[in-house]
């Protein structure tokens, strides 16, 4: 051993030393991260840059209320398909959201009830870290919700041939006339 690494100083402590090693390792933990962001936000970014152009192309000249068809006839015509098949997409993609609804939705329910049954034998960072699962399957839960919330009333569109204005198929005629909520979350049976 040297004399100068064992040195201790009259109170007991080592005395804190840089090395060149030390001080090559707190840059390389410094300048490498913040070169790797920086690269990454300047690819990302052109890409970004790039798709937001796409869709301002792709989407120019399309509002939300551009399409407006003059009645059920000419909608079902203007999709090219036959009811039929529109029927069964619609029932498909409805069954397809209805899933994801419960299949998300019930396990955020059952972890948040066991969250609250655990009480305060959980730490701060395992409410945390459940909150955090709980709050992206209820996020999935509600997109599930949204979605099949969407494909029933096209589907009521589609049944009562009620798609423009003038024949009353406007999504606020289908929250007045249909318990809409009970047949999203029983996925249509009642």
């Amino acid at each position: 051993m040297k004399d100068n690494d064992s040195a201790v100083r009259e109170d007991g402590a080592k005395p804190a030393r840089i090395t060149a090693k030390r001080a090559g390792w707190i840059a390389l933990n410094v300048v490498l991260p913040a070169w790797e962001v920086t690269s990454v936000a300047r690819h990302a970014g052109r890409n970004v840059s790039r798709l937001w152009q796409r869709l301002r192309e792709v989407t120019a000249g399309r509002g939300g209320g551009d399409y407006r068809p003059a009645d059920w006839s000419q909608a079902v015509a203007d999709s090219g398909m036959a009811p039929a098949r529109l029927a069964r997409n619609f029932s498909v993609s409805r069954w397809i959201w209805w899933g994801l609804m419960w299949l998300t939705g019930l396990p955020a329910a059952g972890f948040l009830l066991m969250l609250m049954a655990a009480g305060s034998s959980v730490s701060g960072t395992g409410w945390l870290r459940v909150g955090c699962v709980v709050m992206v399957l209820l996020l999935l839960a509600a997109t599930g919700f949204v979605q099949a919330l969407k494909a029933s009333y096209r589907l009521w569109q589609l049944t009562q041939k009620r798609v423009s204005a003038s024949e009353n198929g406007s999504f606020q005629a289908y929250l007045q006339e249909t318990r809409w909520c009970r047949q999203v979350l029983s996925g249509g049976l009642l």
